[in-house]
């Protein structure tokens, strides 16, 4: 699990066993730790050296699941609470692809871009889940599913013949879609919210199912990954209030890079492919041009 410690003379994502306890996180950071500070509300745990059992408490036990921010306090830091406050830090500047979560300072949801290479579907996916380039792994799932089961991906459902899009689907300039996350949510067990930039709603797959999530930004003609503090990926619905916190982010974003232009309606304007000038209009013409020429430089043609 990957974790965010401060405290007297740290301040950094640290990553530990999934199966870490307690006694495991301090001798990770190296310091006489004395209080833990987690979650939100914030709560407290008091860590005594003769408290043998609570330090082999493994921290899932406690409510600590990777992504959380830990705070560290010593019998140091006690004394030094006499000491004047610290100024407060100057407020963070966001970029035009973050937002604050939850009005606080250091919880921000950003932007993760990923290759604009006809894959980034499954790129924005693999990064959120595997932190690694999986493509290939994916679009392999994809394929598998498809031609195991016919029936429930026929050919009206896919457009094309099943045979035929099960091996359509493996090459790397295929786009993805509605069918391929679901399919990968199914597999990976783990719901997958859309952010639609252009009509600043999220469409969920499998919220009914599975109570971990992943959130993707789509602009219209391109995807890519969603994170907090720049390393969370995987947030939990039952996890409340952060979980309504990272939405409400997540739609806020989605309506700034919509006033910027970072979107694409697909049904109305025309986008334009940057290599061959040729302009075109809805998703499905510039992915059968892409599919025929190899192109994926796009943009909107103003």
């Amino acid at each position: 699990m990957k974790l965010r410690v401060t405290g007297p003379g740290i301040n950094q994502v640290i990553t530990l066993k999934q199966d870490a306890t307690v006694n495991d996180l301090i001798e990770h950071v190296g310091i006489d730790v004395k209080t833990l500070r987690f979650g939100y509300p914030p709560q407290r745990i008091n860590v005594q050296e003769d408290d043998a059992a609570l330090r082999e408490t493994q921290l899932d036990e406690l409510g600590i699941n990777s992504g959380e921010k830990i705070v560290l306090e010593t019998s140091q830091s006690k004394e030094r609470s006499s000491m004047p406050p610290p100024q407060p830090k100057p407020k963070r500047v966001l970029k035009s692809t973050e937002m604050s979560i939850g009005g606080s300072r250091e919880d921000v949801l950003s932007v993760h871009s990923v290759p604009d290479d006809n894959s980034c579907l499954f790129h924005a996916i693999a990064y959120n889940i595997f932190k690694q380039d999986n493509v290939r792994a994916l679009r392999e799932m994809v394929s598998k599913e498809i031609s195991q089961n016919p029936i429930k991906f026929n050919d009206a459902i896919l457009d094309k013949p099943n045979k035929e899009y099960a091996q359509w689907i493996l090459r790397m300039e295929s786009w993805g879609g509605a069918i391929e996350i679901g399919i990968i949510s199914d597999a990976l067990a783990v719901a997958i919210y859309v952010v639609d930039i252009d009509a600043v709603k999220i469409e969920k797959f499998n919220d009914e199912k599975f109570d971990n999530f992943i959130l993707i930004l789509f602009n219209g003609i391109h995807y890519d990954s969603l994170t907090m503090n720049g390393f969370k990926t995987v947030f939990d619905s039952k996890n409340q209030p952060e979980s309504d916190n990272v939405l409400t982010a997540a739609l806020q974003l989605a309506s700034n890079l919509k006033q910027t232009g970072y979107s694409f309606n697909t049904h109305k304007a025309q986008i334009k492919c940057n290599i061959c000038q040729m302009t075109f209009v809805g998703e499905r013409e510039v992915a059968r041009h892409a599919e025929s020429t190899g192109h994926v430089d796009f943009g909107q043609n103003k």
